[in-house]
């Protein structure tokens, strides 16, 4: 793969992982609220939603939730319950702060949260897979490229998600319990906008 093709690459990667969305506004409000343990537990399952949503548009999937107009709302769907479920439960959270912090850090549920999160959302498969064909080579094997293509987007993905977690944790320390309940509303309301905004989604035309 040429070397400016690459850097193109990296550069359009950057501009698309670090914009702020549902996953960003997750990661930030947990890292505010219950620390870098809990942040970095995120990590893991942003990274497999990623490789598994780019994974299944490079197999076939993507076209299919083009061609399906019920596969694509059975997954939009979801996505929106799931967006809507963790927006209610961090608002309902916002009065108990102090608890969430002293009850320590659920890895698990953590990982499982950001995976699904990334992954739940048609957008992400359609977006991988109308995304990285303009960065290969069509004369050439596309093993090595998608390899390439692969690893850099999730090396910049942990990188971003990273510099969002050290950013929350350590202005976190900086901030009032008021103004962290203020934070953590905003956030869980953000993420009911994202469910809300999901459901006028369409499908793309095939």
């Amino acid at each position: 793969m040429p070397i400016e093709l690459w850097l193109s690459f990296v550069l359009a990667s950057f501009l698309v992982i670090a914009s702020p969305g549902p996953a960003v506004a997750l990661l930030v409000m947990t890292g505010i609220n219950q620390g870098r343990r809990a942040a970095l537990a995120m990590l893991p399952g942003f990274f497999l939603g990623d490789l598994v949503a780019m994974s299944l548009s490079f197999a076939g999937v993507g076209a299919l939730l083009m061609a399906s107009a019920e596969l694509f709302a059975i997954v939009k769907w979801l996505g929106v319950l799931y967006l809507l479920y963790l927006g209610i439960k961090m608002w309902r959270e916002s009065g108990q702060l102090n608890d969430l912090e002293a009850s320590g850090t659920n890895v698990k549920q953590g990982t499982a949260k950001a995976f699904w999160v990334t992954l739940l959302n048609p957008k992400s498969i359609l977006f991988f897979m109308a995304f990285m064909p303009q960065f290969i080579n069509q004369t050439q094997p596309l093993a090595p490229q998608l390899a390439i293509l692969f690893t850099t987007f999730l090396v910049i993905g942990v990188i971003s998600d990273f510099g969002y977690t050290l950013l929350s944790t350590t202005s976190r320390k900086l901030m009032t319990a008021k103004f962290r309940r203020l934070l953590h509303r905003c956030g869980a309301g953000s993420l009911i906008g994202a469910g809300v905004l999901m459901t006028v989604m369409r499908r793309p035309s095939a």
